[in-house]
C-alpha cells in the first residue's frame, strides 16, 4: 500500500513539474521556438542578417494570414528541423522529452527505498564479535566468578 502510494504520489509530482515545460511550445512566440541558422540562437535575441530576413518572413507570412504552424512547417523545409529551437515532441526526437522525466520519476520513486536503507543501517546493532569457544568461556566465567569474590 505504502508503495504504491509512494508511486502515485512520485507521478503527481512529476506532472506538476513537467507539465509547464510540455507546454511551453504552445506559449511561446514563433520567433522564440525557432532558432537563427547562422548564431544557433533564438530569433528573437539574433540581429544576424540571416534572422533578419527569417524574422522579415515571418511577418509577410502573418500578414498573409499563415498560422504560425504553416510558417514553422515552410521554415523548417527550407532549413531543415535545426532551425527549430526545440526538437519536435514526437518521433524519435520524443526520447529527449521522455528521458528526463523518466529519470526524474525514477529518482523519486528510489528516494523512500534509499531512505528506509540509509535508517536500517544506522539502526543496525554493532557486530557481537566473534564466538568464543568452549575453554574461553569457562576461563571468561572464571575470570568473572573472581571480580565477584
Amino acid at each position: 500500500m505504502r508503495r504504491t502510494l509512494a508511486a502515485v504520489l512520485a507521478a503527481l509530482v512529476l506532472i506538476v513539474v513537467a507539465a509547464p515545460g510540455l507546454a511551453l511550445g504552445d506559449t511561446l512566440s514563433l520567433e522564440q521556438q525557432l532558432k537563427c541558422p547562422t548564431c544557433e540562437v533564438p530569433l528573437n535575441v539574433s540581429n544576424a542578417p540571416s534572422a533578419l530576413r527569417i524574422k522579415a518572413y515571418i511577418e509577410a507570412k502573418e500578414a498573409a494570414g499563415w498560422s504560425d504552424g504553416r510558417i514553422e512547417q515552410s521554415l523548417v523545409q527550407q532549413f531543415g528541423r535545426d532551425i527549430l529551437a526545440t526538437p519536435p515532441k514526437s518521433g524519435f526526437d520524443l526520447i529527449v522529452w521522455l528521458v528526463p522525466a523518466g529519470l526524474i520519476l525514477a529518482g523519486l520513486i528510489a528516494v523512500p527505498f534509499l531512505v528506509r536503507l540509509w535508517i536500517r543501517r544506522r539502526r543496525a546493532p554493532a557486530a557481537a564479535g566473534i564466538d568464543a569457544t568452549p575453554d574461553e568461556l569457562a576461563r571468561l566465567d572464571r575470570e568473572l566468578r573472581g571480580i565477584d569474590d
